[in-house]
């Protein structure tokens, strides 16, 4: 069988994720596929369960890994696949039956170094239910379905972040060098896959249609670990080193690693100001001093402005290159508004307008501070009529029926102001909207 794709899994105490993973891969409408599970030593049942699939489907090839390295399990699939492409499958995710042959086809037909699509987050709620949302990799759609140079465009290095939405073609990895990094853990190792991806890829095509499940809320993911900040530190020193070593480096690609580095820094930051921070003081120092230090000077010499930069992560930069204090101090005010404007808990029911990443944000913001959450309200029609954790998601023209008598907290970071103006059009008051973002 000639193997057009090979789908490689690294896995490590995924039990009860693993099986669905891995028969959304055995399901694939696509058959010339090779499923490429390495484990790293689980101890939960997970290769019990890897054993077993494998009895049922010939394509299933199973490896150990001596290493407990997400990025060293990946790379040895990586020399391991035959596949004309390949692909990677988080353990704790998976995949609609007609991901690969849809992606598979395309990257044929135009010869593409890579091939990616949006993709579905969820996260579980109270009663076992998932909640998806969608996750555009671009906020504009002038770069959907048409073949792009990545490096050309700043758009791909600010919004691209998502290793396992594509496909990628061998030869061209290899060519390029393109691995992950092999540092202990599962946490943070494909920014540097990401990035040579896109900046060596001369033919890269991305689609509008969603077929991965993106899961966001298993305890154990790297990006819940409170260590971001020492594992990006960890990527982008790597990046530095690299790319300083070369004679001679094309400004666009400069530019790509700026972008990345800031909106990374900004989003570890983010766990840092909810108290989930998991590294000692001086590392967290040793930390912030870099990336300030080399942010500072990207911005001062304007390899990156607020131009490049989305508003929102810009606006974060900012404090954070005056200081950790600065940056704290800007969130908890920020925070305090917010309490201010909806009124004590119980005071009045809010509205969270936004089901999104933020809109679980804030959902989550709210529960703690024991708010009564009256209603989600989304302008995505698919959305109305159903509920998160019971919570029904309202049409927006509810708000000419609720108008003051509730308030509302928009949770959408590229939207926010329009949204405000949607309501503000409808009868609702200034005094009774907040911007959660």
């Amino acid at each position: 069988m000639e193997i057009k794709v090979s789908v490689i899994l690294p896995s490590l105490n995924v039990a009860d994720y693993i099986e669905e993973a891995v028969q959304s891969a055995m399901n694939q409408t696509l058959g010339d596929i090779e499923i490429i599970c390495i484990d790293a030593g689980s101890s939960d049942g997970t290769w019990e369960i890897l054993s077993g699939l494998a009895k049922l489907d010939d394509r299933i090839i199973l490896c150990r890994s001596d290493k407990k390295s997400y990025g060293y399990q990946v790379n040895m699939g990586l020399d391991m696949a035959r596949g004309e492409y390949v692909a990677i499958l988080e353990t704790d995710d998976f995949v609609a039956p007609e991901m690969y042959e849809r992606l598979y086809e395309e990257a044929v037909k135009q010869d593409c170094d890579y091939v990616k699509s949006d993709c579905f987050a969820y996260w579980t709620q109270d009663n076992g239910e998932r909640f998806l949302f969608r996750k555009k990799i671009f906020v504009k759609d002038d770069l959907y379905g048409k073949m792009i140079e990545p490096k050309r465009y700043l758009t791909v290095a600010s919004e691209d972040w998502y290793l396992w939405t594509g496909i990628y073609k061998k030869e061209f990895l290899n060519k390029c060098g393109i691995r992950l990094s092999e540092t202990p853990g599962a946490a943070f190792q494909d920014i540097g896959f990401i990035f040579w991806t896109n900046v060596c890829a001369v033919r890269a095509l991305y689609l509008g249609d969603t077929y991965y499940r993106y899961c966001i809320d298993r305890e154990g993911a790297s990006s819940n670990s409170g260590r971001g900040l020492k594992y990006s530190y960890g990527e982008f020193s790597r990046l530095c080193r690299i790319l300083e070593s070369q004679e001679e480096t094309d400004e666009d690609v400069i530019r790509s690693m700026y972008c990345r580095m800031a909106k990374s820094f900004v989003c570890c930051y983010m766990d840092v100001n909810k108290g989930n921070i998991d590294i000692s003081d001086s590392e967290r120092a040793q930390c912030y001093s870099w990336f300030r230090e080399r942010l500072k000077d990207a911005v001062e010499r304007k390899i990156i402005d607020d131009h490049i930069i989305q508003p929102g992560i810009w606006k974060k930069l900012e404090a954070l290159l005056v200081s950790e204090e600065a940056y704290i101090e800007g969130v908890k005010a920020h925070e305090d508004k917010i309490r201010s404007k909806i009124g004590a808990p119980g005071a009045f029911p809010v509205v969270i307008f936004g089901c999104g990443s933020y809109g679980y944000s804030a959902y989550q913001f709210l529960k703690q501070g024991k708010y009564n959450i009256f209603s989600f309200m989304d302008n995505n029609r698919a959305l109305w009529g159903t509920k998160i954790n019971g919570i029904a998601v309202t049409p927006p023209q509810n708000a000419c029926e609720f108008q003051n008598s509730v308030k509302y907290l928009v949770a959408n970071e590229l939207h926010s102001r329009d949204i405000k103006d949607q309501l503000l059009g409808m009868g609702v008051s200034d005094e009774n909207i907040c911007i959660y973002v």
